[in-house]
């Protein structure tokens, strides 16, 4: 017998490569007390089921107002250690789109949120990526410390947009890289007409409270990312010239 059953979905989420903004398949393990989240075989983590959502989870045509998402934290780790573990907010239930002949809707609960995860400091490099080996440390530690789950950038100078993130591993190692540079013009109105390399500034953030977290503390970086004009987090800027499939060592030290 043919049994046809109906289920509505919270929501989900997906993991993207941070460098090349690729799914990363197969989706790799995600811890959520209370929720109940699955990955399909396309690397999206479907949400099913949350606290004080049951009677949504059978109505495939919601009756009522549609409660507002409420956000709620998931830890991933891969075991294979390509990606360095991070926590995320992630929210659910996301909205329903709009029933014809009502106007449109946002996609909502069929849009995957996104969420980066930054490779592991000995990641594969593609050829043709400009690619930047950082190192963070404590200023005066002997012999040098590394600072953990520091968050870098990449900022190019000439539009001030984000070109790179990257995260410190807990050694203080990250790994940053800008993929499709290639020859552009050169709008400074000095030199050459075109330009092969792009001028940028990167920036290396430590949040000092992490050094009071135990060994198995596990980071959300969008706690820096999102909080950049904290005043208790400790900074510094280099500048870099980048180039395609140029490979660069920088080092970072910070008085924390």
């Amino acid at each position: 017998m043919i049994e046809l059953v109906d289920r509505r979905v919270l929501g989900g989420f997906v993991c993207v490569d941070a460098i090349t903004g690729s799914p990363v398949v197969p989706a790799i393990p995600v811890t959520t007390p209370q929720w109940t989240v699955k990955p399909n075989r396309s690397g999206i983590y479907v949400i099913f089921n949350g606290p004080g959502f049951d009677l949504l989870t059978g109505q495939f045509i919601p009756t009522g107002t549609w409660p507002a998402a409420v956000p709620f934290e998931v830890t991933l780790q891969d075991p294979s250690r390509r990606y360095l573990p991070r926590r995320v907010v992630v929210h659910a239930p996301l909205a329903v789109p709009a029933i014809p002949p009502a106007p449109v809707a946002p996609a909502g609960v069929f849009v995957p949120q996104q969420v980066p995860l930054y490779p592991s400091p000995a990641a594969v490099i593609g050829p043709n990526w400009a690619s930047i080996h950082a190192s963070v440390t404590r200023h005066g530690s002997t012999p040098s410390q590394g600072l953990p789950w520091a968050v870098l950038r990449v900022v190019r100078n000439s539009d001030q947009s984000v070109i790179a993130t990257g995260q410190t591993d807990v050694n203080g190692e990250a790994l940053l890289a800008v993929i499709g540079l290639k020859v552009q013009a050169n709008t400074t109105g000095h030199g050459p007409v075109t330009v092969s390399t792009v001028a940028a500034t990167v920036t290396a953030f430590f949040d000092p409270s992490v050094l009071t977290q135990p060994a198995s503390w596990i980071p959300n970086p969008d706690d820096i990312l999102t909080n950049l004009s904290n005043p208790a987090l400790k900074s510094s800027s280099q500048p870099v010239l980048l180039a395609s499939g140029q490979e660069l060592s920088m080092s970072f030290d910070l008085t924390v």
